[in-house]
């Protein structure tokens, strides 16, 4: 081979080198956007965190589904909080020393209060996705798609009574030593002043009390016209025991926080008059607030993918704001031209500034947000259906 050839040879290879290798850079995908999920896996609320992991996991294989985010796909990954607020707030620092861009959780109310001061801190969003007690939502870092306790409450008593007009006397029956059992107990107290109803007791109980027999006779005792709640499924379902056996037949409504738990399940012919607050069923979203394509999408596939451990049927209730608060935070991001390359700081400002713009948003559910930083769905009644362990409509829809 002449030199002349070999050069040109030499020429060509090079060329067809930075060729390839113009190609394999072009074809690196981009990296993942992570967020974050601070969820109890174990300990007392075990079941409520994995069902929302299966939710929350649902959303984030949808958004891939249809090519992620800016040609990202979104990864989440996910913590254990153990209903542990001191857990909650390692996990949240966790997420954003490695770079997540926002974070969905924690769950319950004393979590959310210690988390949403802390994302403000550390400028780090944040989006509620079930804490319900009110006030506890921090701007600018943080919002909540969770209805809290001041609309969830005044909508839901008003449903109740209108089933049940001829109640007059009721009984509060609250962990009072709480917080958030506590503001739900306070609440009730001050809707039935409103109301006209007479508070004949507040009768108090242990979030870890085993036996609710004596709460039962308290409750027997005054004869109440109805019941007003302030349970988890644990306590609900021995009080609900405890209620039959003392031959107390009146209505229970109880807040949301009973909606979503494994209560339904098990309660059996004890919870035959119970309800509950709330804005859907595993057959229906809220009448007119909700998409029923996306939501009837979204429930079947939960109820196929859910094993017996949370419940058989599995209740998809409130775990749909979970699907939609990832589906908030990649409609921000696509907005916001946010990708896997975005510099974490960059990315978190324009989810922040965005949170601050945000009015309404539309996923499963169709949200209008408050000044307070919470989002708002109209509520109803929940009643107990017993025999196919389902909660359905009390009354006809709004």
């Amino acid at each position: 081979m002449t030199p002349s050839k070999r050069k040109l040879l030499s020429i060509t290879l090079t060329s067809v080198a930075l060729a390839v290798t113009s190609l394999s850079v072009m074809a690196q995908p981009k990296p993942p956007i992570k967020i974050g999920l601070i969820t109890p896996l174990t300990g007392p609320l075990g079941s409520y965190g994995k069902s929302q992991d299966l939710i929350v996991k649902m959303a984030v294989e949808d958004i891939n589904a249809k090519g992620g985010i800016n040609g990202s796909l979104l990864q989440v990954d996910v913590g254990d909080s153990q209903t542990d607020p001191g857990q909650a707030v390692l996990l949240f620092r966790k997420f954003t020393s490695e770079g997540h861009f926002g974070v969905v959780g924690p769950m319950t109310g004393t979590q959310w209060e210690t988390v949403s001061p802390l994302a403000n801190q550390l400028s780090m969003p944040a989006i509620s996705v079930n804490a319900v007690k009110p006030g506890i939502t921090i701007k600018p870092w943080t919002i909540r798609l969770q209805p809290a306790d001041d609309t969830l409450m005044p909508e839901g008593m008003k449903d109740f009574l209108k089933a049940y007009p001829k109640v007059k006397k009721v009984v509060i029956v609250a962990d009072v030593r709480e917080a958030s059992s506590k503001a739900s107990a306070d609440a009730y107290a001050a809707l039935a002043k409103q109301m006209g109803l007479e508070v004949v007791e507040v009768i108090e109980f242990s979030s870890r009390a085993t036996d609710l027999s004596a709460a039962a006779i308290q409750i027997k005792g005054a004869n109440p016209d109805a019941i007003l709640a302030a349970a988890f499924p644990a306590q609900a379902t021995l009080l609900a025991k405890d209620l039959t056996v003392q031959g107390v037949k009146v209505p229970v409504l109880n807040t949301s926080i009973l909606w979503s738990g494994p209560f339904i399940n098990i309660v059996g012919e004890n919870g035959r008059n119970w309800h509950v607050i709330g804005f859907s069923t595993n057959e229906a979203g809220p009448p007119g607030v909700n998409d029923p394509a996306v939501y009837a999408n979204m429930a079947k596939r939960a109820l196929q993918r859910a094993d017996a451990s949370l419940g058989a049927p599995f209740n998809v209730a409130n775990w749909a704001i979970g699907y939609d608060g990832v589906l908030l935070y990649a409609d921000i991001m696509r907005r916001a031209g946010i990708d896997g390359n975005t510099d974490p700081k960059s990315a978190r400002e324009s989810i922040k500034s965005e949170f601050l713009k945000l009015k309404t948003f539309s996923g499963a559910y169709k949200y209008t947000m408050r000044d307070t930083g919470d989002g708002h769905v109209p509520t109803t009644v929940l009643a107990a259906d017993v025999d196919k362990k389902v909660w359905k409509f009390l009354n006809i829809p709004r």
